[in-house]
């Protein structure tokens, strides 16, 4: 049997659209920044973070479809709001397993966090059909760090292969799997210009009997720490942070001549940035920029904050025998 639509009348459609208007141009970044500062220093009641993911897929979807503009919605679009959605999907699905007396509260709220994550998605893909290039960098910084943390890729997969009919509603299956459908369009069209990087699962290394357990240790640490530093710096690019312009990438009083001074410029910049000093490794690699443009090795003055992104990450991971 199909659902019955009910409809309000006129006169209260309208008024609740102009409401979902004037709350969207004065109230809702400010709101939602208040709310979810109460949320992570864990000074509201736990149940409140469902109330909080309601509220973002209600406005952004009604943002969406009424007179797009992200900046109405800048608050909710970030590499933050990703790393926290995924973290309330990862925690309503652990509690489904184990609060059995719960069990159709936190199956509620799973689906509530699911569908708060497509919306996020679904404003990824309007952001790429912007006019403004701005908003369609924004978008790319944004999809570079999803699309290369393999708990990003393979959450919505997750969820598809641990689907439980007795636990979850077919509702809820049917929102996943639009979900993962979304996602593999987004990822799609992304991969097509060929400069997507994406983490990789750990290999067994058995069969390298010689490779030291210190070395795999370092390694797994250093993946770790970039996991971290990306959220930092894609927000550093994304929002055009103030970078120091007063950074000079040389030693004049060196001896070494500034041509052969490159190779000790990029360790600065990796160790930088793995110091956390991301305004600064950033303002660095651009300001080297300028001294050594030949074959772009420290990237070039027209490259999307993506590429630069990129980039960072080449430099960060790399092993250029700095610290």
């Amino acid at each position: 049997m199909e659902p019955v639509e009910r409809r309000s009348a006129f006169t209260i459609r309208l008024f609740l659209k102009e409401f979902c208007v004037e709350f969207l141009n004065g109230a809702y970044n400010t709101l939602m920044y208040n709310v979810k500062d109460q949320l992570v220093r864990a000074k509201s009641q736990s149940h409140d973070a469902s109330f909080y993911l309601w509220a973002m897929r209600f406005f952004m979807e009604f943002n969406r479809s009424y007179k797009f503009e992200v900046k109405l919605v800048s608050e909710t679009m970030s590499i933050q709001i990703f790393h926290y959605v995924q973290q309330q999907m990862e925690k309503y699905f652990d509690m489904i397993q184990t609060d059995k007396k719960k069990l159709r509260e936190w199956s509620r709220r799973l689906h509530i966090a699911l569908l708060a994550y497509r919306e996020l998605l679904l404003t990824l893909c309007f952001m790429d059909k912007s006019p403004d290039g701005t908003v369609r960098d924004s978008s790319k910084v944004i999809k570079s760090n999803i699309y290369y943390v393999l708990e990003y890729r393979e959450l919505v997969l997750t969820l598809m292969v641990t689907y439980d009919e007795l636990k979850m509603s077919d509702q809820y299956l049917k929102d996943l799997i639009e979900t993962q459908h979304i996602f593999l369009r987004s990822f799609e069209a992304f991969c097509k210009d060929g400069s997507v990087i994406v983490q990789q699962a750990s290999k067994s290394r058995k069969k390298k009997k010689n490779v030291a357990p210190t070395s795999v240790t370092q390694g797994k640490n250093l993946e770790q720490q970039w996991d971290e530093a990306s959220q930092q710096l894609s927000i550093v690019l994304e929002t055009n942070s103030v970078m120091p312009t007063d950074i000079v990438p040389f030693d004049a009083t060196s001896e070494v001549p500034i041509d052969e001074q490159k190779s000790e410029a990029m360790i600065n910049v990796q160790r930088k940035l793995r110091r956390g000093e991301y305004e600064e490794g950033v303002g660095l690699l651009r300001a080297a920029r300028e001294v050594w443009p030949e074959n772009d090795c420290f990237g070039s003055n027209h490259m999307s904050p993506e590429e630069e992104f990129i980039a960072l990450r080449d430099i960060f991971l790399a092993n250029l025998g700095g610290e």
